[in-house]
């Protein structure tokens, strides 16, 4: 029997100027760090908001940077990761989006940011990692009122929330090409063999990062 993966990755998103992995329940940041020994790496304290950083550790759930050799680390269970690079991979962000997160509008501050930092909206590529799926996301009413009052869209699927497909109104709706949106279809509940999940009673998160190579960038470890 093959061993589980440690990290997987949307292949379409996939070059060589920038690095990129959700990391399953077998990967960890310390492992990250020994994999990756040259580069800076950056993780935030996360508290399910709409605060997305430049560059710098801090409290927040997104963090944009556009210094190659930096990898922008998030945390997750059942939320969402998204991972963003532009076309010609001069910038990479990292999003925590929760249902917390997507209903303050971190995906609009997201890209918003990356905007007005002067990249066109056209150009960006999104990678949404595993997540709690429609299948298993069963929300109390306060959720969907959350979206209504902030005027933002959701999808439902029955009383359960879509976190990937919401994640994907709020990116084209924020200007992003549908077409360059890619998703790892994965249930983080459902898939117990690869992943955490809060909603199975686990503690543990997995890791997702993103990062802007140099060329002499020493990587130990098959990303």
């Amino acid at each position: 029997m093959s061993e589980p993966p440690k990290i997987l990755k949307i292949s379409t998103f996939a070059s060589k100027s920038v690095i990129h992995g959700f990391g399953t329940r077998f990967f960890s940041l310390p492992e990250l760090r020994d994999s990756l020994p040259s580069l800076n790496i950056i993780t935030l304290t996360q508290i399910h908001s709409s605060k997305v950083l430049l560059n710098s550790a801090g409290e927040g759930d997104g963090v944009i940077s556009r210094d190659p050799g930096t990898i922008l680390v998030i945390k997750t269970a059942d939320c969402l990761p998204v991972l963003i690079k532009d076309d010609e991979e001069r910038i990479v962000a990292a999003l925590h989006a929760g249902w917390k997160g997507l209903c303050k509008g971190i995906i609009f501050k997201g890209i918003a940011k990356i905007k007005n930092l002067g990249f066109n909206k056209k150009n960006l590529r999104v990678a949404l990692g595993p997540s709690i799926g429609p299948c298993c996301y069963s929300v109390g009413k306060e959720v969907f009122e959350c979206f209504k009052g902030n005027g933002l869209p959701f999808v439902k699927r029955g009383e359960n929330l879509d976190l990937p497909s919401t994640a994907i109104e709020h990116l084209t709706s924020s200007g992003v090409n549908i077409k360059k949106i890619s998703v790892l279809p994965l249930c983080t509940k459902c898939t117990p063999e690869l992943f955490y999940s809060h909603r199975r009673g686990e503690k543990g998160r997995m890791i997702s990062f993103i990062g802007l190579l140099k060329p002499e960038t020493e990587v130990k470890i098959k990303l």
